[in-house]
């Protein structure tokens, strides 16, 4: 049996959404060209009636949860939505006697392949066989660290690596110095944790303690083992979780540690966040050259735990210790002194100092 997906795998790219209300009689005519037997679109979409229309009896059009993505790839899981069960996964793709096609897949001209680029408003069509190095090119970044391509492929690639791979992803993502790895790897773990069926404990367990370890990285809670323990888990669980998933999952890991091992290991040893993206890393700062000792953000309903220290005609400072980096002084200051920092702190007097008006 052959079911197209519809269902976005990324709810920030849904490539085969966006090509099917661009034009649903032409993508019906594809359907049925195809021979399929049905459809996965998103519920309550109002494109599911009209396709349903366009297709008439020749196909049936399921719809289903908006909330999951990455399930509906598996042919097995997207099989059990025809008998209105819930999609769990009980094989590895091919292994089953049902094939998903995906979408976007099916409405690409040949050798050729629709993505969905980070932060893009529409997809665009590349070569099918791409190397980073173009990925980057097309998406036009100048200061990229590294290459995304998301699930099924679950690869982060070098943005100079110019070695061919067959793109099978609707979502790329061109990750900058701005961006810091562990919490991207936090946010990908995050998604297929949600996902994760329960079926099988390489799954399930590995997809919770993978999350959890690097959840405490990001919150300056991790441990020295960490990295090492991702590193023996990964492996386990390609080789023994039931659905691809999993597997996804595992590899995805196993591609940021071999590229960023260093920048991550960093939020443990040095306890910083290179980048500062992580909140529990950021410290908060005065900047002496703006300050203008105008005294707002001593008020205390501003801050809750008196962390900014000053009076009238001083100089304000903020205690790192007292500071509960809740961010309700940024906004506050009219002037831009209060900022937040990273690796790299500003210079900033460490007590109040006298403030002379010019």
């Amino acid at each position: 049996m052959t079911i197209i997906n519809f269902m976005p795998a990324h709810k920030q790219a849904p490539v085969a959404l966006w090509l099917l209300k661009k034009d649903v009689a032409a993508v019906a005519e594809k359907i049925a060209g195809a021979g399929a037997q049905a459809v996965l679109v998103p519920a309550g979409d109002e494109v599911s009636a009209a396709l349903a229309d366009a297709l008439g009896e020749s196909c049936r059009v399921i719809e289903c949860d908006p909330s999951l993505g990455f399930v509906y790839a598996n042919g097995s899981a997207a099989a059990k939505m025809l008998d209105g069960e819930k999609p769990l996964p009980s094989c590895c793709e091919g292994d089953g006697a049902d094939r998903c096609l995906s979408g976007s897949e099916l409405l690409a001209a040949e050798g050729k392949r629709w993505v969905w680029i980070d932060g893009a408003e529409e997809p665009v069509e590349v070569d099918r066989v791409v190397s980073a190095e173009s990925l980057v090119a097309a998406a036009g970044a100048d200061d990229a660290k590294a290459v995304g391509i998301g699930y099924p492929s679950g690869l982060l690639l070098r943005p100079d690596d110019t070695s061919k791979i067959e793109l099978c992803s609707d979502y790329v993502r061109v990750y900058t110095a701005k961006n810091c790895m562990a919490k991207a790897l936090l946010d990908i773990c995050t998604l297929y944790r949600h996902e994760s069926c329960g079926r099988c404990v390489f799954g399930y367990e590995g997809s919770h303690q993978i999350a959890t370890i690097l959840a405490d990285i990001c919150r300056k809670k991790g441990k020295p083992g960490d990295l090492a323990l991702l590193r023996d888990l990964c492996p386990v669980m390609q080789a023994q979780c039931l659905c691809e998933q999993g597997r996804v999952l595992a590899r995805t890991v196993q591609s940021f540690l071999d590229l960023f091992e260093g920048e991550i290991m960093q939020h443990t040893t040095k306890k910083v966040c290179a980048a500062g993206e992580c909140q529990a890393f950021l410290t908060f700062h005065i900047l002496a050259s703006k300050c203008q000792a105008c005294n707002k953000c001593v008020d205390s309903d501003v801050c809750e735990e008196d962390a900014i220290l000053g009076r009238p005609r001083f100089i304000h400072v903020i205690d790192q210790k007292a500071c509960a980096q809740c961010g309700a002084c940024l906004d506050i200051c009219d002037n831009g002194a209060i900022v937040t920092a990273g690796a790299v702190k500003p210079k900033c007097p460490p007590k109040p100092i006298p403030f002379k008006r010019k």
